[in-house]
């Protein structure tokens, strides 16, 4: 990581300017631990301690470029986009400056066209917060799945059988990928924040 820093300090000025909001995914699998309701250590430390390190890192200034990062996502996994509004000096290098530069204009095609898809920013960034919350998202359940955890919950009978119908309108198809909206999503995080800060003892007691 030092490398890196001491390679991107080197980079003039004019490719470390960022006036747009930036994205970043990070991905949580769920801990094979015995962890309070199976999330992972880090997604739980973020929770609990209301805060998680970061360094430099690779961020884009298109949260559908985060939303399609590695195709898209991933079973099993809890999917958060952070965002931030990156200050001066945390900006490192700016990929979408490179490409307006005529010393870059020898690059291929392909390379071109992906430096361009994927808009990306290097930032260091200390660390995000549930406030930094975009999206919230991940694979829903099957729709046995979801009337089981329904029902388990205590929720009527008739709400049960109108599962599928009451999902359906809010856009969401069982067993498939979905993102929370922004409002919903800040709201998912800071509601289990209160959850892990209840049953989540200490970040060192969960290994």
């Amino acid at each position: 990581m030092e490398a890196l820093r001491a390679e991107l300090s080197a980079v003039e000025g004019e490719y470390k300017v960022c006036a747009e909001r930036c994205y970043r995914r990070i991905d949580f699998p769920a801990d094979p631990k015995d962890n309070p309701l199976g999330i992972s250590t880090p997604l739980l430390n973020l929770l609990r301690a209301g805060q998680l390190a970061e360094s430099v890192s690779s961020w884009t200034t298109s949260p559908a470029v985060a939303m399609g990062h590695l195709d898209g996502a991933q079973r099993g996994d809890i999917c958060v986009i952070f965002t931030c509004q990156p200050r001066p000096e945390q900006v490192l290098l700016n990929l979408k400056t490179i490409l307006r530069s005529p010393r870059f204009t020898a690059c291929s095609s392909a390379i071109e066209s992906w430096m361009r898809s994927e808009n990306e920013v290097i930032l260091e960034i200390p660390f995000v917060t549930p406030d930094d919350v975009y999206a919230w998202g991940g694979f829903v359940g099957s729709l046995e799945q979801l009337r089981l955890e329904a029902e388990l919950l205590g929720s009527p009978a008739e709400a049960v059988e109108n599962l599928e119908t009451a999902l359906a309108e809010r856009g969401i198809r069982p067993g498939q990928e979905h993102w929370l909206s922004q409002e919903r999503s800040l709201a998912t995080a800071h509601r289990m924040q209160q959850l892990a800060r209840r049953r989540y003892m200490h970040p060192s007691q969960v290994y």
